[in-house]
């Protein structure tokens, strides 16, 4: 190979290497410019921003839609654009959304799409056109309780024996005939003494769905009285009489964090909270002056007297019982019925808290830590529930939702979006209903004119459903692609919330 001894000399001249060192920064200058341009493009294009046909300069959302079943063919503005379930790159503004499936009604919303953001709408629910009901049990005459377990696999209702219960295994992705009933008894001899049993109220399943506390109303020598029954659904046999247990009745009995082995004790008279468990039943005194409470996981959100003004309440949160720490959320007016409530979201705990005397009720978001964060502190609620003279208040099943209601009025508030909404029932529910229940994290259930009702949380793509006895709450088993009810007609009932061919 020839070697050229210019190029050597080049180097030797100081003209020349000035000159190429001068040509290789501006080259990494130049390299520089286009990765610091690449990677502007490529932010400016990860925060939405793009150029729109006119050649401006616009800022774009994410939207991510799914649906119950899947592959819904997704129109935006009237417009097809894709099926569920897939992403949407839209610009800012406001649309309307439909999702269309052949044999199912059309799930409808506006939607307001924000630049840069991410929208999730993972809960449509398509309701089939068509409903076909079949009778799984007719009963001669209505079942004094039906309650379902938490996990929605078991549903127990009492038989025509008073002491007997069916129970029922929903966790099924197929007709009536894989729905078999199978008949239970409570144990007799941990009953009161020589008592008849004169009703049946389901209080609360454990997280082991297995357990479930029961009320027991019975009459003894002619005189009328209650006792509290942990029915055991696995193995009856290992029922036990709490009341006799614990050595009181008391007025209210909650399982702590959900498990059937502790509990909390509400004295109504007294107006004490007390704790208990199986291993240690002698019950302890917890708060005292307790106006009315609510209880998840370790948390005691409650009302009571104590050290404040005249005329007010404290509404106050304990955490723990052992070792306990007490925080005051806020006062309240004295003499009205409250509202309170607790659930988590994302792990991070929100607190509802109202007076029925004061038409609204506080959402406040992880109340323990703002008050540490804060030398005085005043706890800031994340939305106010503005309802007339509310009279209920709960969380989603998934807790990402707040609702008060009073009557046919609703307001809700999500708590992912940091938006609220109010609205009205279009269709009253029947007595002796009080108020509409969550069906799952997103929807709510009701019955009207006879039959289930559910809707969205917004009050939108609302349907009625199955024929309903108002008495009993419309059950769903796990998959929510079957419905139960107990009719007018004393039948249980199974119908179908998929199209045959999607079941």
């Amino acid at each position: 190979m020839a070697y050229n001894t210019n190029d050597a000399m080049d180097f030797l001249d100081p003209q020349k290497q000035k000159a190429h060192d001068r040509r290789l920064a501006l080259g990494y200058v130049l390299i520089g410019l286009l990765l610091l341009l690449g990677t502007t493009v490529l932010l400016y294009q990860a925060y939405g921003f793009g150029i729109d046909r006119k050649g401006h300069v616009i800022q774009n959302g994410l939207v991510f839609l799914s649906s119950q079943p899947q592959k819904a063919d997704v129109y935006v503005n009237k417009e097809k654009k894709t099926q569920t379930n897939d992403r949407l790159v839209l610009p800012a503004g406001a649309y309307t959304i439909e999702l269309k499936r052949a044999g199912y009604y059309d799930w409808k919303r506006p939607i307001t799409v924000d630049g840069g953001s991410v929208g999730r709408f993972d809960y449509p629910f398509l309701v089939p056109t068509q409903l076909n009901t079949s009778t799984v049990k007719q009963y001669s005459a209505a079942p004094g309780m039906i309650s379902q377990s938490r996990d929605r696999h078991w549903l127990l209702a009492q038989s025509a024996a008073i002491d007997r219960f069916d129970l029922y295994d929903i966790n099924v992705n197929a007709s009536k005939d894989a729905v078999p009933a199978k008949t239970l008894e409570v144990p007799a001899d941990i009953y009161t003494a020589s008592s008849t049993t004169k009703a049946w109220t389901a209080i609360e399943w454990s997280d082991d769905n297995r357990h479930v506390t029961l009320k027991r109303e019975y009459e003894k020598n002619g005189q009328p009285g209650s006792e509290y029954i942990l029915f055991d659904r696995q193995d009856p046999a290992q029922s036990q009489n709490l009341t006799e247990l614990f050595g009181t009745n008391p007025s209210d009995l909650k399982m702590r964090d959900k498990k059937y082995d502790q509990y909390y004790l509400y004295d109504q008279n007294a107006q004490q909270l007390l704790t208990a468990t199986l291993k240690k039943p002698t019950p302890q005194p917890l708060l005292s002056n307790v106006l009315a409470y609510t209880v998840n996981a370790d948390l005691v959100l409650y009302a009571t007297t104590n050290g404040a003004p005249a005329g007010k309440v404290l509404i106050r949160l304990q955490r723990g019982t052992d070792k306990p720490n007490t925080y005051t959320l806020r006062q309240a007016a004295a003499n009205t019925q409250y509202l309170l409530e607790i659930a988590s979201y994302g792990e991070v705990w929100y607190a509802a808290v109202g007076a029925q005397s004061e038409n609204k009720v506080y959402v406040y978001k992880d109340p323990i830590g703002q008050l540490k964060q804060q030398d005085n502190p005043v706890l800031v609620p994340a939305y106010i529930l503005k309802v007339d003279a509310p009279t209920y208040v709960s969380f989603s099943k998934n807790g990402r939702l707040a609702m008060a209601q009073n009557a046919t009025r609703v307001a809700v508030y999500d708590e992912e979006t940091d938006k609220g909404y109010a609205w009205q029932f279009k269709l009253p529910f029947d007595a002796p209903q009080t108020h509409i229940t969550w069906m799952d994290g997103f929807r709510m259930t009701y019955i009207s004119g006879g039959k289930a009702a559910i809707m969205d949380f917004d009050g939108i793509n609302a349907h009625t459903l199955a024929a309903a006895n108002p008495s009993y709450l419309p059950f769903f088993n796990p998959n929510y692609n079957y419905l139960y009810t107990l009719t007018g007609q004393n039948a249980l009932s199974l119908t179908p919330l998929m199209t045959s061919n999607d079941l």
